[in-house]
């Protein structure tokens, strides 16, 4: 999965955080990304409103709303794990330093809560693939990837491919959930810790900002 963007939005729907992993120079500027993170908090709005409520209520008591460890996801070393949902994983070489505050040489390593109870979580095209991670503050973690993911098509002759498409389609929302938490550990570490730092402004934080490239590049 190779993430071209970076996008932090707080629960106003302000654009605090961007950055771009790549040279394009038919990237937005930086007035469309704040029109696009503004949009995208509207959508995620009213994708909320528009969920059920039984069907949120449901979700609230249901164990498949935990998200699954996947193993080293943007860490030094990941790229010749064999990472599965199920969090089975060898420990890679590399990994043993600290990141951050955070113990271990990983983040974390048991699943997690999907505090996105009704809103946009993937958004698929066929130029790239966008994914929403959000926090139970309500502040709100973007990856977009110029990953396209495969998209479902009616199968007459049976559900097989159907079900392999789904299968890949899941596991890259649990490999981006993993990321984008580690994205949001990197945040509370590096930017919530900072005494000069002020609730819903933007990041200024280079060491957040080496960290997150860091992740993204050991992503790739």
């Amino acid at each position: 999965m190779a993430i071209e963007t970076i996008l932090v939005i707080n629960k106003s729907g302000g654009l605090i955080y961007q950055r771009n992993f790549t040279d394009d120079e038919q990237k937005l500027n930086s007035n469309e990304y704040l029109i696009l993170a503004s949009t995208l908090h509207g959508v995620f709005a009213i994708a909320s409103q528009l969920t059920p409520k039984a069907l949120q209520l449901t979700q609230q008591t249901n164990t498949e709303n935990m998200i699954p460890y996947v193993p080293y996801v943007g860490v030094a070393g990941n790229k010749n794990d064999n990472r599965n949902a199920s969090g089975n994983s060898s420990k890679p070489h590399g990994t043993s330093r600290k990141l951050g505050s955070f113990k271990g040489d990983d983040f974390f390593k048991e699943p997690f809560t999907n505090w996105n109870k009704g809103g946009l979580r993937q958004l698929c095209t066929d130029q790239f693939t966008m994914f929403i991670y959000q926090t139970l503050t309500g502040l709100k973690f973007v990856a977009i990837s110029s990953s396209v993911m495969p998209q479902r098509q009616p199968n007459i002759a049976g559900t097989e491919k159907t079900d392999r498409l789904k299968s890949s389609s899941n596991l890259a929302i649990q490999i981006a959930d993993n990321f984008l938490r580690k994205v949001y550990c990197l945040y509370s570490d590096y930017v919530m810790k900072d005494p000069s730092y002020s609730m819903e402004m933007p990041i200024k934080s280079n060491l957040f900002d080496e960290k997150v490239k860091d992740m993204v590049d050991n992503l790739q």
